[in-house]
């Protein structure tokens, strides 16, 4: 995501000790919120690196102008939740990151009537009805998201079809060796009927071929997507947590 955006976005910071990245924070806009991931490499903690990057980007960004700002961090990171808690993040939700593991595992045959294809502007209607419905996005919310997604290199919208028709949406991000899951929805209207399930039969196929890892994120609250992913052979590896910064109100 850091290669697509703008030079001037102004929404990316970097700590170098000499000639060494040792830190780094990147604010991601999603339809009226914001969204606020770094690190700090593991022999630099505790010098105040995370602090400074973090009064860098609030003195740099209009955090007042979001409808929410959340901060994530590992699960099992003391420190990272410490720091959250310390400048005033309150608890959200929490995410599993899961990864699609070949244990044995068969991938079944996706149903040959359910198809993926590139989305495009042409499908701007289609997918903020999807989003409104499963997601309860906002009309102006999804098609900021919609808009960007079409211009980021490496990511790929694409629309779930069934025998020619649209009956749902996904993205994709490929990282390195990896390929990443993204705003997976099916309408409600054809739920339960195996779409859901062809869906990622036809990702997970696709990444084996290209000797690519399939990882995707699912809310902690939500079993009844937890239960497809794992029937389908994806196991939870991490979680994250988020918390929204409240000094943002």
């Amino acid at each position: 995501m850091l290669k697509s955006r703008p030079a001037d976005a102004n929404l990316d910071f970097f700590h170098y000790s000499g000639d060494t990245l040792t830190g780094f924070l990147a604010l991601y806009p999603l339809g009226g919120g914001l969204e606020v991931c770094g690190m700090v490499h593991p022999d630099y903690r505790r010098q105040g690196i995370f602090t400074n990057l973090w009064k860098d980007a609030i003195r740099s960004a209009d955090v007042s102008a979001y409808k929410t700002v959340l901060l994530n961090t590992p699960a099992s990171s003391a420190s990272g939740t410490g720091f959250i808690q310390s400048q005033g993040g309150v608890f959200c939700h929490s995410e599993y990151q899961m990864k699609w593991h070949d244990d044995g595992h068969i991938v079944t045959a996706a149903d040959p009537s359910v198809r993926l294809r590139s989305a495009g502007l042409a499908d701007m209607e289609d997918i903020i009805a999807i989003d409104q419905e499963g997601f309860e996005m906002s009309r102006e919310e999804s098609a900021e998201i919609y808009s960007s997604l079409l211009q980021e290199t490496g990511t790929r919208p694409l629309i779930i079809e069934r025998d020619g028709v649209t009956v749902g949406k996904v993205s994709l991000e490929d990282t390195g060796s990896d390929t990443w899951i993204y705003g997976f929805a099916v309408k409600a209207l054809v739920r339960g009927q195996g779409i859901g399930r062809s869906t990622l039969m036809l990702i997970v196929s696709e990444a084996i071929a290209q000797g690519r890892d399939v990882w995707l994120e699912v809310a902690v609250q939500n079993p009844n997507a937890l239960r497809l992913y794992e029937s389908c052979g994806f196991k939870v590896m991490r979680q994250q947590d988020y918390y929204e910064y409240m000094a943002s109100k």
